[in-house]
């Protein structure tokens, strides 16, 4: 007969080592501090058709007055913030289980290889999609020259 001996003076069960580790390393608080709060980018795609670029940024669930579209030379950037669901005094009567819906600042810059019509830039949101029109400027966009006789 094996006899199997610790020198442990309480020694805890697999389940309860888990427990403890489930409740240590995966329930936080949503009043994290600053550290805690990264600043996310955000998923966009970018294409060309003609004369326009078509920026489209995946913005679940943001508001649009919650979104700032700046441009600077040929790079627009974008900043978006994703409240909490729970903030100020909610927050604290709540015991997370999981939080991996982000929430917070939201930040992306693009450059374009050609100037852009800074004046003429529009844009939308649909569904949770920010798209963002950006014409050409006129000296980017290509043209004939004609050839003289001399």
């Amino acid at each position: 007969m094996t006899t199997i001996r610790t020198t442990f003076a309480n020694p805890i069960s697999l389940r309860d080592a888990m427990d403890r580790l489930f409740e240590q390393s995966f329930i936080r608080s949503p009043q994290a501090t600053d550290e805690d709060r990264t600043v996310r980018t955000m998923a966009v795609n970018l294409y060309e058709k003609d004369d326009v670029y078509y920026l489209q940024a995946y913005l679940p669930g943001v508001k649009s007055d919650n979104v700032d579209i700046s441009i600077d030379g040929n790079a627009i950037n974008i900043k978006a913030r994703i409240p909490s669901r729970l903030e100020g005094e909610d927050a604290g009567n709540c015991r997370w289980y999981i939080t991996e819906l982000g929430y917070g600042e939201m930040n992306r810059s693009v450059s374009f290889p050609v100037p852009v019509d800074a004046n003429r830039i529009e844009a939308s949101q649909d569904n949770g999609v920010l798209t963002v029109t950006v014409p050409k400027a006129e000296e980017a966009k290509p043209r004939q020259i004609k050839v003289k006789t001399a």
